[in-house]
């Protein structure tokens, strides 16, 4: 694998995701400007932070200046966020952050997607990536637009994108759920770094999950990265009742979204079986 950047951007710095990967980033790069609109902790030597918003034009010109590829992270979210509520940062802010990387001539653009562009979908069906949709809000509507937007601009500009549709990341594995669908801080660093290193030009989207027992998501095409899991969910649960605990009653244990789909779902669950049942049958 060759580096390619000897400067690259990572916005949502001060957020779980960005915090945590970090300190994987910094070693393996010249040169990090962070973005965000809370000062980021603990600058490290190599690291120069940017606090604002997306909206300002001097600030992302400045912050983009000898930068060739991007890590986004930042973004609105919420189990009961509104589509109102997304919109300055999730579609308009990652449009301002698009346009400031192909006018400073970026070549690789990392977004961080979700795995709750497809959170209706159950359990019991392993979710491909050339699955459709199906999200379980409005915060994972803006991502499936994020994910459109990348791959229009990427194709007609001619840079490399890849969208990392992430299950759950955090420090430890908190719940049974997760034990399916949880990466490390460090694996989605790594996950960050292959697709800045990434040759082809053009969109990619993969689900960016750890090698997990019974997973939700079909995570091979990780593979072709050169991705290896370093981390996997049962040597890193929060507790040890994590590995025993039975699954959720009710939708949250029927589907993938668990919280989110739980709040969104606003039919019955007859009904929400039903439109599987269908989904299954034009697949």
């Amino acid at each position: 694998m060759t580096i390619q950047h000897e400067k690259i951007l990572l916005t949502g710095a001060g957020g779980l995701v960005g915090s945590g990967i970090r300190p994987f980033l910094a070693r393996q790069f010249t040169q990090i400007v962070l973005v965000d609109r809370v000062q980021p902790p603990d600058l490290a030597e190599n690291e120069r932070a940017f606090v604002g918003d997306f909206g300002d034009p001097t600030l992302l010109a400045e912050a983009m200046e000898g930068v060739t590829g991007v890590v986004h992270l930042a973004c609105v979210h919420g189990f009961t966020i509104s589509f109102e509520e997304t919109l300055e940062s999730n579609y308009r802010g990652l449009v301002h952050l698009l346009d400031a990387f192909i006018a400073a001539r970026g070549t690789h653009f990392v977004f961080a997607s979700s795995h709750h562009g497809w959170g209706f979908y159950p359990r019991t069906d392993l979710v491909r990536e050339t699955d459709p949709p199906r999200p379980d809000g409005w915060y994972a509507v803006s991502k499936i637009f994020g994910e459109a937007a990348v791959a229009h601009l990427a194709d007609a500009h001619g840079f490399s994108a890849l969208s990392l549709r992430i299950g759950n990341c955090g420090p430890a594995v908190t719940d049974e759920r997760c034990t399916h669908m949880w990466t490390s801080f460090r694996d989605v660093a790594r996950l960050a770094v292959l697709g800045l290193a990434r040759q082809e030009p053009g969109h990619r989207a993969l689900f960016a999950t750890a090698d997990c027992a019974a997973p939700f998501f079909d995570n091979s095409g990780l593979e072709e990265l050169g991705f290896v899991t370093q981390d996997r969910p049962e040597d890193h649960l929060a507790h040890l009742d994590v590995a025993s605990e039975p699954v959720a009653e009710g939708l949250f244990g029927l589907c993938v979204g668990g919280g989110y789909a739980t709040t969104n779902l606003k039919t019955d669950l007859r009904t929400w079986q039903r439109s599987n049942a269908a989904a299954r049958r034009h697949s």
